[in-house]
């Protein structure tokens, strides 16, 4: 093995020193951005929506509600596809109500326009459930009038 020259000998600790200096550099950041995410960096707040904005995202979750309640009852009457359908649209249409309702700061309301709108919501979800349990109790009563005429056929020797 060939001996380093010695003349080289200040570069080349000049070249360690920059190298060590950069993989420190690059530590210390990995080092913040995980001890960051652990521990509480804020997490960065959207900017609050116009009201003309919000009033609009929440005429849309009504429209789209009011289109709801005059399809099949959520239960369904003959299958389980209308209850399992009528189950994912309700997920959607929830996360989609909070969406709105923090993007628009609807949980503490500030203004007059705000406390209306955040009324509204609740209305709207509200009517979300009481559509969600009429359903099921129209879904039960069909299920009852099937029973009863599948008594009925029975009883009388029909198939």
């Amino acid at each position: 093995m060939m001996a380093r020259d010695p003349a080289l000998k200040p570069y080349r600790i000049a070249v360690y020193c920059v190298y060590g200096l950069f993989c420190g550099v690059l530590f210390a950041q990995l080092l913040r951005s995980v001890i960051g995410d652990l521990y509480g960096r804020q997490p960065a707040t959207a900017a609050q929506e116009s009201p003309t904005a919000c009033l609009e995202d929440v005429q849309r979750l009504w429209d789209q509600l009011s289109a709801r309640a005059v399809q099949p009852a959520p239960g369904g009457i003959e299958t389980d596809a209308l209850a399992r359908e009528w189950d994912s649209w309700s997920r959607r249409w929830e996360d989609e109500v909070d969406a709105v309702s923090s993007r628009c700061k609807l949980d503490s309301p500030t203004d007059a326009a705000s406390r209306s709108l955040s009324g509204a919501l609740d209305g709207i979800e509200d009517l979300r459930r009481r559509l969600s349990r009429s359903g099921e109790d129209a879904s039960e009563d069909a299920r009852r009038v099937k029973d009863s005429l599948a008594d009925a056929r029975r009883q009388l020797g029909l198939k």
